[in-house]
């Protein structure tokens, strides 16, 4: 008879705890059972709670242990064979000289000269052999049984990981000699989704940053297994001497790389065993600094002059099916918003705030970015417009949101067509009108603060952006009345 746990075998009740199916090859059994020594199933009840719960967390040790990565057991298996490999030697050398072992090499070698109920009978008879009365030892044969025990018990242990058979008889190979071993990335397609879920369910980043972090660590995987090298400070040097990229990208791959790796040893207890005394190898990493003046092809952004503008709203407007990029044109350079914040905007978003129409910015990048932004008295006419035509709520149409929800990258695409074709440069992009509003605002006297207030940036100080409920929207209007064109 069995129930809640409890086996009565000859009046005797027994505590009994079935293990899971990953668990048992760490554990070597199919079930937990324990005499409780009493008759009484009231008593059993209460005497097999410290036995349930100790092979509970017994169970989740090993189901813990099962899920080690293919890669971190041939690491492992390497190191083994290494320490096995200076202790034979170590020995060999202390025979010799007739000195001491390492005490370094014989902890290891402790690991596997212990007793279990696996153990080689056999070979352990063969080791007492040599220390018979009367016997001389023969050291070569005494060096080469402890070789063989060793060896076995390591092979042994890793018969008993959670993995492949084709992966076993690798750490086998690996074992016995470490130059089988090649190097893999730990930065594994496994880690690497455990990782992109992390960044997305428990940090809360963007689906977009993720991604190109994902991306970037598996393009490093792929380097370090095709060109065989450790995960390594040296490595990700060379591996960024590759990168035809700009400076600043190469920073943000080493924060991908770094994010990964601080994920990695908090929560990840394999990678941490195998890691935690190594520096990061994404960090402290220099980059040559160019003191000379910057080139003509300096990747810094310029601003658009009021003509530039002129020319770009001009040449979309006389283009077939590119109205709603005129029109988009437009808004960037009377608002200085940011391309996706005026692609979301909904005829709901117009608002009067204090008797003044306005462009209500809700979910922008930043907290400052959340702002009302009154409509330059040249835009009225064209808002209207767009509000009446609009068949989804948005005021500029797009054909279709990205993976990432985006509605502004089509019209992003056309917009770097476009200015490329009339002659303009990677300098200048539609964030450039952004510059053009900004500084067209300061040379019209407008304070800073305003101007801030204006594009949705914060003013750096406690006193504006904590304290103040900024600007009003008359003066915000006044300010954007300042926005001229020779449109």
């Amino acid at each position: 008879m069995a129930s809640d746990n409890l086996v009565l075998r000859s009046g005797t009740w027994h505590a009994r705890l079935a293990i899971p199916q990953d668990a048992r090859p760490a554990l070597n059994r199919r079930e937990f059972t324990a005499s409780l020594k009493t008759g009484s199933k009231t008593e059993a009840q209460r005497l097999k709670i410290p036995y349930l719960q100790e092979w509970q967390s017994m169970i989740a040790k090993a189901r813990s242990a099962a899920k080690i990565d293919p890669e971190d057991a041939r690491i492992e298996a390497k190191r083994m064979a290494e320490r096995a490999q200076a202790f034979f030697a170590d020995m060999a050398q202390a025979t010799v000289m007739e000195r001491p072992i390492a005490s370094l090499n014989t902890d290891f070698a402790a690991d596997f000269l212990k007793l279990d109920q696996n153990h080689s009978q056999e070979k352990w008879e063969r080791i007492l052999r040599h220390f018979e009365i009367g016997e001389k030892v023969d050291v070569l044969a005494l060096n080469q049984d402890f070789q063989n025990l060793i060896q076995e018990n390591m092979e042994r242990q890793s018969n008993t990981l959670p993995l492949k058979e084709e992966e076993k008889e690798d750490i086998r190979k690996i074992l016995k000699d470490p130059s089988h071993y090649r190097a893999k990335s730990p930065i594994t397609t496994a880690r690497i989704n455990t990782f992109k879920t992390y960044q997305e369910n428990v940090k809360g980043i963007v689906q977009k940053t993720v991604d190109t972090q994902v991306a970037r660590l598996e393009n490093l995987k792929k380097w370090l297994e095709d060109n065989r090298r450790d995960l390594t400070h040296e490595s990700i040097t060379a591996y960024m001497d590759t990168l035809n990229v700009s400076e600043k990208t190469k920073k943000q791959f080493l924060f991908a790389g770094s994010s990964f790796w601080k994920w990695a040893l908090r929560y990840d207890e394999n990678f941490k065993k195998l890691h935690r005394d190594q520096q990061s190898p994404f960090q402290n990493h220099d980059f040559p600094t160019n003191r000379s003046k910057k080139s003509a092809n300096s990747t810094e952004r310029k601003s658009f002059s009021t003509e530039d503008v002129a020319r770009l709203y001009n040449t979309a407007k006389g283009l077939k099916n590119r109205e709603t990029l005129s029109d988009l044109i437009l808004l960037g350079a009377y608002t200085g918003a940011r391309i996706e914040e005026l692609c979301r905007l909904k005829t709901s978003d117009i608002i009067n705030d204090e008797g003044i129409k306005c462009f209500s910015i809700k979910d922008a990048k930043t907290a400052a970015g959340e702002r009302n932004i009154p409509i330059h008295p040249d835009l009225l006419h064209v808002i209207d417009r767009l509000a009446e035509k609009s068949e989804d709520g948005y005021l500029i149409k797009s054909t279709s949101g990205n993976k990432y929800g985006n509605r502004s990258d089509a019209l992003s695409k056309q917009f770097g067509r476009l200015k490329t074709e009339i002659g303009y440069n990677s300098q200048f992009v539609f964030h450039s009108l952004r510059k053009t509003v900004i500084t067209q605002l300061q040379r019209a006297d407008i304070p800073g603060i305003l101007i801030a207030a204006v594009v949705g940036h914060e003013t750096g100080t406690i006193t504006f952006d904590v304290y103040s409920s900024g600007p009003s929207p008359s003066q915000k209007l006044n300010a954007i009345s300042k926005l001229k064109y020779p449109i």
